[in-house]
């Protein structure tokens, strides 16, 4: 079986003044079908900028500069626009983090819902609202037939993300690409939705790429993990593996700033030191070097090691055995 969409060496540059400075640094990883894939790290480290890359949503400023994005044997970065068009919405779709400029505010949701059933389905009107009915019922959107006569401002900030999850789900995608979904809703509807993802996934073999700060929310939802840190991927490997025995120093940081329930009392929480570097594309060696508690003993290598099958860490002294577990 080959990976649904597999991204190799990706590199990812934005305009800035005469130059170029690059944000995304040999990013490489495969979504499997009908895999959960998760996307994690702190702000700043290049998720969504990744996830943007895939439906060629980088605006003006942003460039691919290096690398490929393989979907379905087909380069996505080689597509015209046109071509393009048909794939995005129909088979890979998207919710978006910034809901508040994901809907346009001069359309109805109905109008605004329809239009991709429309465009990518071929059916009528009257088939298009009965499926717009359905998928916004089934993200907790009721009275259904109200909500889509509203407009984006006539709604709350949890209501149009439920309505931009329905648009994303609308057309049975293959690949869904989730930035963060659940960000503005409360804990109640985060449950639904993440069980309406699954048991999407579950029906139809939909791959999802899930991009998200809530490590519990892996734990959960994750078959793959891919972690993150300035521009890079740092580590990567089965879900379950990669949480109870992490290799990378920042992935056990990750890990250890999570507050549990179920913790020991006299366990501390603790923070990482520092802050995601904003100028990384000048850095050499280890990105994560200065807020590593083992730099000390590091040797400065940044490449990506294999310790087992499936399983990648940019960390040479983790691999070496250097940093226990």
């Amino acid at each position: 079986m080959e990976p649904l969409i597999e991204i190799r060496n990706l590199d990812i540059s934005f305009r800035q003044g005469s130059g170029l400075v690059k944000c995304a640094d040999g990013v490489s990883f495969s979504v499997w079908p009908g895999e959960i894939l998760c996307l994690v790290g702190e702000s700043g480290c290049g998720k969504s900028i990744t996830a943007l890359s895939i439906l060629g949503l980088l605006g003006r400023q942003g460039h691919v500069t290096g690398g490929e994005i393989l979907y379905g044997g087909r380069n996505l970065l080689a597509l015209s626009q046109r071509e393009l068009d048909a794939i995005r919405g129909r088979e890979i779709s998207m919710i978006f983090q910034d809901i508040m400029y994901s809907l346009n505010p001069v359309f109805t949701i109905s109008s605004q819902l329809t239009e991709v059933i429309r465009r990518h389905l071929r059916c009528d009107r009257k088939q298009a609202e009965a499926r717009a009915l359905q998928l916004l019922g089934r993200t907790g959107l009721e009275p259904a037939a109200a909500v889509m006569r509203r407009y984006p401002h006539q709604l709350s900030g949890g209501m149009r993300q439920r309505a931009m999850i329905a648009m994303a789900l609308a057309c049975g995608p293959r690949l869904l690409i989730a930035d963060e979904p659940t960000t503005a809703l409360d804990v109640t509807i985060q449950l639904q939705i993440m069980q309406l993802l699954r048991a999407l996934r579950d029906e139809t073999g939909m791959a999802i790429l899930l991009i998200t700060h809530d490590l519990g929310l892996v734990a959960e939802m994750a078959d793959r993990v891919v972690v993150m840190y300035a521009g890079q991927c740092v580590e990567t490997g089965d879900a379950c593996r990669l949480l109870t025995a992490p290799a990378h120093p920042y992935t056990r940081a990750l890990l250890q700033a999570v507050p549990g329930t179920d913790a020991a009392r006299d366990r501390r929480l603790l923070s990482i030191p520092g802050a995601v570097p904003e100028h990384y594309h000048d850095m050499t060696g280890c990105r994560f070097a200065a807020r590593c508690p083992h730099s000390d003993v590091c040797g400065g290598n940044a490449h990506l090691f294999e310790p087992e099958p499936g399983r990648s860490v940019r960390c040479c002294e983790a691999v070496a055995g250097v940093i226990a577990p």
